[in-house]
């Protein structure tokens, strides 16, 4: 990766940035996340690995971040950025990575967050599930096994 695309992520987007070998990792505010993920599109980073999402219960926020590759320059970078657990939403990412869309729908059931833009935000595999999203940290899922057997 030319090092003047981690210049301007590192400027432009005023991130937090740190590089291992072929890894960078890149710190964003929310508002920057579209912004940075088109910027590396457009600079050789043609393959979207996923999008995921980590919930900071203790800290009532989710970070919400993708993963990306540069073949042309063998390198990985992810992007993350912190939106709160209340009404999670984040644009999406299928206008860049088509295939966003399915790692986005595969979050927004396991987590909630809602990804503005994205289409295909129904039940992947929670079909006619009636519990809370299962990948949230307060998700007690012995009591929900208790209330809904079977």
């Amino acid at each position: 990766m030319a090092p003047s695309v981690l210049e301007v992520l590192k400027q432009e987007f005023q991130g937090e940035y740190t590089r291992e070998k072929v890894f960078s990792f890149v710190k964003v505010q929310k508002e920057k996340y579209f912004d940075a993920a088109k910027l590396l599109r457009e600079n050789g980073f043609e393959r979207l690995l996923t999008v995921s999402a980590i919930d900071w219960l203790d800290e009532n926020e989710f970070e919400v971040y993708f993963l990306v590759y540069n073949p042309a320059e063998n390198v990985y970078v992810k992007v993350s950025t912190r939106i709160p657990r209340e009404n999670p939403e984040i644009q999406s990412l299928s206008s860049i990575w088509e295939n966003s869309a399915m790692h986005e729908r595969e979050v927004w059931e396991l987590f909630g967050i809602t990804f503005e833009g994205n289409t295909m935000l129904k039940p992947l595999f929670l079909e006619g599930w009636k519990g809370p999203h299962p990948f949230l940290k307060d998700f007690d899922w012995r009591k929900y096994v208790k209330e809904f057997p079977m």
